[in-house]
């Protein structure tokens, strides 16, 4: 990290409080994670978004990445839909994005609702997963019927979209907008994916249940039409990369 970097713990009000006197334009908020045991992603998304923003003063704009998985399940929807989240990792997306909105002003508070971040090297979730399994021979399991869809967006691609939404700051109209990645896919078609390019077939188990936060459509028309964002990345060839880099 360089001279100018801080270390920490958003949780720690003590320690938060090192980024007030910066004067940052901007502070992006990254945290809040699903982690175990839960009381930890519950202090992130609680008592350290409190800590955030405290410390932006009446400085500091403040970006908050929360999830789409904030709508639930359904077949539609767009940020005026109404919030109806169904995992604690979504409920407390939900807790923290009421709290930034609660507790800053308009002009200082933007929350940013995600699709599915994938990219770079990834020790865990589905990719990795897929992949330490297209290696062995162990079963696949999944905790619903394979039906479970996400729409997935490149981490460089995130970062670009962030930067051209920084430049329209002024011109947002509205504290909530969604960033959803082109890329659609079902757990079953994720699994015919990996299939195909791994040159595999998976012993699969499934659980007979419908999957949660499975919203099948979700509008991005509002930062689409706000920047000249437009992706790089596909995650057909991030596959490709990951058989190209298999050890």
């Amino acid at each position: 990290m360089g001279n100018g970097d801080l270390q920490l713990d958003i949780s720690q009000d003590d320690s938060v409080g090192k980024i007030k006197d910066r004067g940052f334009d901007f502070i992006l908020n990254l945290t809040g994670q699903i982690s175990w045991p839960i009381t930890a992603c519950l202090r992130q998304n609680t008592l350290g978004i409190q800590h955030m923003i405290a410390a932006c003063s009446q400085v500091s704009t403040f970006i908050h990445l929360s999830s789409v998985g904030v709508y639930g399940s359904g077949q539609w929807a767009d940020e005026t839909s109404v919030c109806n989240p169904e995992t604690p990792y979504s409920a407390l997306k939900l807790v923290s994005e009421t709290l930034v909105l609660d507790g800053l002003p308009e002009h200082q508070r933007l929350v940013l609702r995600l699709s599915n971040v994938y990219g770079a090297s990834q020790p865990k979730g589905l990719f990795a997963y897929l992949k330490r399994s297209a290696l062995s021979d162990k079963f696949l399991e999944f905790n619903n019927n394979g039906s479970l869809t996400r729409f997935f967006l490149h981490v460089e691609d995130l970062s670009n979209g962030l930067i051209e939404l920084l430049k329209k700051n002024t011109e947002i109209q509205t504290p909530v907008v969604n960033l959803v990645g082109r890329d659609q896919y079902s757990v079953l078609q994720l699994i015919a994916l990996f299939e195909d390019k791994f040159k595999v077939a998976y012993r699969k188990q499934f659980e007979p249940v419908k999957p949660y936060d499975n919203m099948m459509s979700i509008s991005d028309h509002v930062f689409r039409n706000l920047t000249d964002f437009e992706e790089q990345y596909k995650l057909d060839t991030y596959v490709d990369e990951l058989i190209d880099h298999v050890d």
